[in-house]
């Protein structure tokens, strides 16, 4: 029997591939996959503790996308299908009240089964049974089962030995082939952000007389506005994007804190200045800058980012927006499929969440260039959140408040700029915004 005390003195310095291959074999499919690692783990190509873990962590994601597959869908085809099969619908909303209490038991008991798991999962995410009332039933399963069926395969590790070395290979040629395809999807989406910063720089006079042009022509002379941009240590992108803005409205730089030039660089570009005493954050620098907007009377603000990434050119479409309609919100809409992989995933990802947190059909809840109206700037007052999740519940207090929201199509543009973003600490972050987002809006309605 293998020594399960080696696990935490030796495995730091061991490969994790074979642990990786174990996981995504489970992901793909359980059971065998369960078998076969017993056997591997009895026959010493695996040590038990660390096989067990990637066995359960790749059963119990591919369990949460079952069931996200299920919440994400609409229950109402459903119901449509019902009523096309001539089942009564008094029935399908008592089977609906029985899933909600049984849910725990029968993802239990389904995970003593081999396929059962995923039709239950599927059932249960449909009729939005929340992740706490089950979860722990679900883990508890997994446990048993995994235990179980490893306990067999390591007692019956020579009957097992030919498939677990065909999985082996089988799942290492598929390691290498999503390997070439993401390199190849990675270097495909920065070519194409490259040649977008080059054409944004290329065109850059002729879109300056444009928007000269847009400005004087479509904003009412009584409307005032004002580009606030948050920055920090982003010396070597602010002045040029200050000259750009400077176009069309005045520019308020709000210095979050830099250990840089920033503020040099926005002064002398043209820009006013506001500067916090250290860095508090995108939702914070904000706050102060919708602040001096509304003391100095200005009836609306567009916000952008300082690092490049936001084309300031592109201003003129937000004016033209807000005098055909005067939304409280206009947000600059991006194309995700042009964003560099990883981005791309992050982006999509966060605007399914957040559409299903607010209930409603968010383009692109992320983007940071936007404008904001006098009202909204009122009622952004007194929030308390310091970080990107501002922008977030921007968009939760125009729904609460029946603000009216807009798009505008804007460029996507990525090139060797640096991200302020911490994808843990942030992800975390937006995950609870998106939580508390959904109960403030369903204690509303």
């Amino acid at each position: 029997m293998p020594d399960l005390v080696y696990f935490p003195q030796q495995m730091f310095y061991q490969s994790f591939l074979p642990y990786c291959l174990v996981g995504l074999a489970a992901f793909l499919e359980g059971p065998i996959t369960i078998l076969t690692t017993g056997a591997a783990v009895s026959l010493g190509k695996l040590q038990a503790l660390p096989a067990l873990f990637a066995l359960i962590i790749g059963n119990l994601t591919a369990d949460f996308g079952w069931y996200s597959l299920g919440r994400f869908s609409r229950l109402e085809w459903l119901e449509r299908l019902c009523i096309k099969a001539g089942i009564d619908l008094d029935d399908i909303k008592e089977l609906e009240k029985n899933i909600h209490q049984h849910a725990p038991h029968l993802l239990f008991l389904s995970k003593l089964t081999v396929g059962l798991p995923i039709p239950t999962l599927i059932t249960i995410g449909l009729h939005r049974v929340a992740i706490s009332i089950w979860i722990g039933w679900l883990v508890l399963g997994e446990l048993i089962k995994t235990s179980i069926l490893a306990a067999i395969g390591f007692l019956f590790a020579s009957g097992v030995q030919k498939v677990f070395n065909s999985v082996e290979t089988v799942m290492f040629i598929i390691t290498i082939t999503i390997l070439l395809i993401s390199i190849s999807i990675f270097y495909s989406r920065h070519h194409k952000g490259s040649m977008i910063r080059r054409q944004f720089n290329d065109s850059k006079n002729a879109q300056m007389n444009e928007t000269i042009e847009t400005k004087q022509s479509t904003l009412p002379q009584n409307d005032r506005g004002i580009v606030v941009i948050p920055a920090c240590n982003e010396e070597s992108h602010v002045a040029a994007v200050v000259q750009s803005a400077l176009n069309n409205l005045p520019v308020l730089i709000v210095d979050d804190g830099s250990i840089d030039n920033t503020a040099q660089q926005s002064e002398s570009a043209g820009a006013f200045v506001l500067k916090n005493p250290k860095n508090l954050g995108k939702g914070a620098s904000l706050q102060s800058g919708f602040r001096y907007a509304l003391e100095h009377g200005y009836n609306f603000a567009v916000t952008l980012d300082a690092d490049g990434q936001h084309n300031p050119h592109e201003i003129p479409k937000f004016l033209q927006a807000y005098a055909d309609s005067h939304s409280d919100l206009i947000i600059g809409s991006r194309n995700f499929s042009l964003m560099p992989p990883i981005r791309r995933l992050s982006n999509t990802l966060g605007t399914k969440i957040f559409s299903w947190a607010v209930g409603e059909s968010i383009i692109d809840n992320q983007s940071g260039y936007r404008l904001i109206s006098r009202r909204l700037m009122e009622i952004l007052e007194g929030s308390d959140e310091q970080g990107f999740e501002f922008e977030v519940e921007m968009i939760v207090r125009c729904l609460l408040h029946s603000c009216k929201i807009q798009w505008v199509p804007i460029q996507t543009i990525y090139g060797g700029e640096r991200s302020h973003i911490q994808p843990i600490r942030h992800g975390l972050r937006f995950i609870r915004a998106c939580l508390k987002a959904n109960r403030v809006l369903k204690n509303s309605s």
